[in-house]
Formats: C-alpha cells, sequence, structure tokens
C-alpha cells in the first residue's frame, strides 16, 4: 500500500486535529520518548486503514488505530486510549510515511501554523512555470510547520522529510527544471542553516550538517552537468547565479559555501560549453558590480566570484587584484583558495598555478596540516609539468619551515633524491629503526652506498647508550648492515668491518652477548 493511499496531506491535518484534541501534552511527551527509543518494535497497515502495532513498555502492548475513524483506536494497556502507546505508534507511522513525528507531539502548534501560512495545491503544482526567487518563497512557506532544533542536522532530516512530500504532486516540470529544482531545496537547505547560524553559536552540529549538504550539492552538480548547462535551461541557469550573488551580499565573515557552489556551476558550464560561458562571464562581472552598488556592500564571497570570472577571462593579474581589493583579504582562509586552483589546474596554466602558489604561501603558512598537503600536491603537479618551477618551490617550503619539515622530507622521497632524504633524517633525529623496512628497501635497490653512513651512526648511537635494550637495537641495525653490503656485493669490507666492531666493544659483554643471540658471532 502507498504511503499516499494510507495518508495524505489532508487527512494527516486530520490526525493533527484529532491529537490536540484528546491528547495531553504529557501524553504525548512519553509517547514521543517510546518512539525515539525505539519501542514500537512492529506495526502493520492493512487495505482497510487499519494499524496493528506492538509496543513495549513495563509490559507488551497491542495498539489498534483505525485510519478512518481515529476515536475508535484502543491499546491493551491500563489507560486502554489516548496513551502513550497509541501516540508512539501514530509518530512511528508518520515517521515511515514520510511526515516529521515532532509535528504529533507539538499538534497544536503545527495547527496553528498550518492555518495561517497555507500551501495550496495550486501553487505547488504552478513551481514549473515560476521563477529561481518563487521557489524559494513556497519552499519557505511549505516547510513553515518545521520546527529549528538545536541539533541541526535532525533540522535537516526534518525539512528534508517535508520536502519530499513535494513528490506526491504531479509537477509539470522538463527534465532541466526538475534537476534545476532539485538544486534549489538544496540550496533552500542550505540557506535555513545559514539562518540558523546567524542567530545562534555555530557548533558541532550545524557544522557537519553544513558540509553534508555542501557535499551533496556539489555530487548533484557533477552528476546532472548537462541538464544545468543545456540551451534550453540558460533561464533557469542565470537566475540560479542571480540566486547565489544575492545569497553572497548577505555572507557574514569568511563563510564560502555559496562562492563554492557559484564556481562550481562555472566549472562544469566552461567543461559542457565554454565559449557560451565565457561569454556570459562579461555580463555577470558587471551584475555583480551592480548588485555591490546597489547594497553599498562588497562581501570577500562577492569578491572571490568577481575573481573567478576574471581568471575565466584569462585575467589573472586582475583577478589577483579583485581578491586584493576585498574585504578582510589578509584574514583569508587557506582553504579558499582551493577553487583557483582547481581552474588553473583544469585548465593547464601551469606557469600562472606556479605563481598563485607562490602568492598564496602566507596563507597556508598555519597549524593546519591538511592544508599544507593540499598546497604540496598542487606544487608537485605543477612542477611535472614545468620542472623549471622546482626551484621556486624549494625556497617556498623553506619559508613555511619548521612546519613543512614533513613536506620536504615526502617530496624528496617522492622524487627519489635519497642522498638529500638520508641527510634530512639525520638532521631531524631519525635512524633506520624510526622507518618500516619497505621505506629503505628502495634506497637499497637504487643507491645502497648512501645507507652505509646512515646505519654506521645508528649503530654507534645504540652502542654508545650501553644498555641491554640498546644492545639488541644495534644487533637489529648490524644485520640490516650486512645486508647492504651485500647487496653492494661487497661481502669482504662487511667482515672486515664486523671483525674490527667486535674487537673494538670486547670489554662490552651484554653487547657480545647480543651478537652471539644474532648469529652474528660464532
Amino acid at each position: 500500500m502507498s504511503s499516499s493511499t494510507v495518508l495524505n496531506d489532508e487527512e494527516w491535518l486530520k490526525l493533527l486535529k484529532y491529537v490536540a484534541e484528546s491528547y495531553t501534552d504529557v501524553t504525548l511527551s512519553r509517547g514521543f520518548t517510546y518512539f525515539k527509543q525505539g519501542q514500537v518494535v512492529s506495526l502493520n497497515i492493512t487495505d482497510a486503514r487499519l494499524v496493528q502495532a506492538k509496543v513495549n513498555g513495563s509490559d507488551s502492548y497491542r495498539v489498534s488505530l483505525n485510519l478512518n475513524k481515529l476515536k475508535d483506536g484502543s491499546c491493551t494497556c491500563p489507560v486502554h486510549s489516548t496513551c502513550k502507546h497509541q501516540a508512539a505508534v501514530m509518530m512511528e507511522l508518520a515517521d515511515r510515511l514520510g511526515y516529521p513525528a515532532t509535528q504529533i507531539m507539538n499538534a497544536k502548534m503545527q495547527l496553528k501554523r498550518a492555518a495561517s501560512l497555507p500551501t495550496s495545491v495550486s501553487a505547488i503544482l504552478q513551481l514549473a512555470t515560476i521563477s529561481v526567487l518563487e521557489w524559494h518563497s513556497v519552499l519557505d512557506q511549505f516547510t513553515s510547520p518545521v520546527t529549528p532544533t538545536y541539533d541541526h542536522g535532525v533540522y535537516v532530516q526534518e525539512l528534508r522529510s517535508q520536502l519530499r512530500r513535494l513528490n506526491n504532486y504531479a509537477i509539470p516540470f522538463s527534465d532541466q527544471d526538475r534537476a534545476f529544482f532539485n538544486l534549489h531545496q538544496e540550496l533552500f537547505l542550505q540557506r535555513k542553516i545559514q539562518e540558523q547560524k546567524a542567530q545562534s553559536s555555530t557548533g558541532y552540529f550545524t557544522s557537519s550538517a553544513t558540509y553534508k549538504i555542501y557535499d551533496d550539492i556539489l555530487s548533484l552538480l557533477k552528476e546532472h552537468a548537462s541538464q544545468f548547462v543545456h540551451p534550453e535551461s540558460s533561464e533557469r541557469l542565470e537566475t540560479t547565479f542571480a540566486y547565489l550573488r544575492g545569497q553572497m551580499t548577505q555572507q557574514q565573515g569568511h563563510s564560502y559555501h555559496d562562492f563554492g557552489v557559484y564556481s562550481a556551476l562555472w566549472t562544469e558550464w566552461i567543461a559542457e560549453d565554454e565559449t557560451a560561458a565565457k561569454s556570459y562571464a562579461t555580463r555577470e562581472i558587471e551584475a555583480i558590480k551592480q548588485d555591490t552598488q546597489d547594497n553599498d556592500k562588497l562581501t570577500p564571497s562577492l569578491s572571490a566570484a568577481k575573481a573567478y570570472l576574471l581568471l575565466i577571462l584569462s585575467k589573472p593579474k586582475e583577478a589577483w587584484a579583485a581578491l586584493e581589493d576585498g574585504p578582510s583579504f589578509k584574514e583569508t582562509p587557506a582553504y579558499f583558495f582551493i577553487a583557483f586552483f582547481d581552474y588553473l589546474q583544469n585548465t593547464l596554466q601551469w606557469e600562472e598555478l606556479v605563481n598563485w602558489l607562490n602568492k598564496t604561501l602566507i596563507f597556508f603558512n598555519n597549524p593546519r596540516t591538511r592544508e599544507l598537503d593540499t598546497y604540496a600536491t598542487y606544487w608537485q603537479k605543477a612542477i611535472a609539468h614545468l620542472p623549471e618551477a622546482e626551484e621556486l618551490m624549494w625556497k617556498t617550503f623553506e619559508q613555511l619551515l619548521p612546519r613543512s619539515y614533513y613536506l620536504i622530507e615526502d617530496v624528496l622521497y617522492k622524487q627519489g633524491k635519497w642522498k638529500a632524504w638520508l641527510e634530512m633524517q639525520i638532521v631531524l633525529g631519525h635512524d633506520p629503526l624510526f622507518h618500516r623496512v619497505s621505506v629503505l628497501q628502495p634506497i637499497e635497490k637504487e643507491a645502497p652506498q648512501l645507507l652505509l653512513p646512515y646505519y654506521h651512526q645508528a649503530v654507534n648511537h645504540y652502542v654508545g647508550l650501553k644498555n641491554r635494550q640498546d644492545y639488541k637495537a644495534a644487533v637489529r641495525l648490524l644485520k640490516r648492515l650486512e645486508k647492504v653490503y651485500k647487496k653492494m656485493k661487497q661481502p669482504g669490507h662487511w667482515d672486515t668491518f664486523l671483525a674490527g666492531f667486535v674487537e673494538r666493544h670486547s670489554r662490552l659483554r651484554a653487547l657480545q652477548e647480543e651478537l652471539r643471540k644474532g648469529k652474528l658471532l660464532g
């Protein structure tokens, strides 16, 4: 039986009215607790719209609901009707059918809101013919019964649940309009969370919900790129840009999710139809200028949007100037520049990428290791195509010291610059036992002679500590050193070294014992 057959929107309002008239707030609160704890262990619906359920409490109770005659509901508990068990079953039923269970707990309030802000069926069916901004007005009205919560993740879930009910209506969307409407539902959720952030302090639940929506939007753009940039979608595309500009105009601080969507949409358009995208970019820059004049406010996001468009138009110097002229540019977070790096990389502008990496150095000189890793990755991609820029890369990494030690180490290893890499290990105080055996294997294969001073120094260090545990470490190193000499096909040199080593340390009985245990002495 489909959800629309079991319960439609009109019948949902009747259910809320019955609950508001028949149940106390205390009973509904207790029922909500049962629902959240999963105490409704079974629920079945017959074709006659009879609901049979089992609820665990102090005992196991059987609940019956008649969706045609709600007052005929019953429960095997001592209260028999309008009890917390029946309330829990109604909430479980609502949740399964895509209606927010919280609306049953707050039935009186929901009925007042529904009465004051009705969304007519005709308004919903006209969604295919109205503008993007009008879409958002309808979505605001349609989701008005959903109450914001402290946990913004839960708030988003309830908004999504409400929005899914739009699927019950046969809205005559074209394929392109359907794609844009789905996108704007996600943008609507992003806006609702931003509005909540502005009214309260930002916590983990807010950030988590925000990034989840943002990731969903980017996935949607990639999956349906051809629909968004289809020639028949030009009006929706332009009005979507206008909507995003409006959001960026209202931006507070360095929050770049709207700019992220904006730049991603341009990226997909350029990939599909570069000529059309570049042709429209000039008009879009003028629109940004007009927006800032009308609102007398240039936000960091709008500066970023203008810079991104100038980059599309092959004006990198003007693009950088647009960023610098933006408000609080020096406070820009490092991750913000990734969109620009990606564009330069995707368009194979390696010299310009090197230039931007050099200019943004100061922004990546922060404790966030992941951002520094990303920065280094772009450098390595750039010098793979522009080897002459390698010297500048090393100078850049040197300016990031001491935070960039691990970056320099990693790049030297990837490039197979074994001598410099080993020297760095010594400077950092690392000995061969610091690494997994597999790390040193490529060096043993390609340049084993470089490992000799590394091993010898480490052996002398452990022997000099003069305790049993360090003698064991020295022996492990000696056994690996023996393999290096064999790799170099110099067994005679090994025998000479070992004989001298044993003789020098003949008075260290514990060391001699460990050498015998390691089968280095007969």
